[in-house]
């Protein structure tokens, strides 16, 4: 005879599958953040990128003398950089004929600050 009283089926519990799906649920918040967050963080880096590539090229202008920027302190670059400006500082040194130039490009809104800055020192007058 068999004993019917036992009772030998295996599987989970009701509280084993809630916890369990808790923390799936748990972490896929968590991954979900992160995504998101890496997401904000390569969006500020291009935006950091492309702006030292500006001021690159805005300094490498300003030291070959084209476009005569020299004279003027400040603007804007044109489409698609647009939304990116640049300020420029000329400062004289000790040394006669020899200025130093600090290249600013900002982008976005004035409070949050966001600029990159290059310095370069330049002969003044012909070259």
């Amino acid at each position: 005879m068999k004993d019917t009283g036992k009772c030998d089926i295996r599987g989970f519990t009701l509280l084993e599958v809630m916890i369990a799906l808790a923390i799936i649920g748990i972490a896929l918040v968590v991954i979900l953040g992160l995504t998101q967050r890496s997401i904000l963080v390569n969006e500020q880096l291009q935006q950091i990128t492309r702006a030292t590539l500006l001021a690159k090229q805005k300094m490498a202008e300003i030291e070959h003398g084209i476009n005569s920027d020299f004279d003027r302190n400040q603007g804007i670059f044109v489409k698609p950089n647009q939304s990116y400006r640049w300020q420029m500082i000329t400062t004289p040194t000790p040394i006669i004929g020899i200025s130093q130039i600090d290249l600013s490009v900002l982008w976005g809104k004035e409070e949050e600050n966001e600029l990159v800055t290059l310095t370069s020192f330049i002969k003044e007058g012909p070259l």
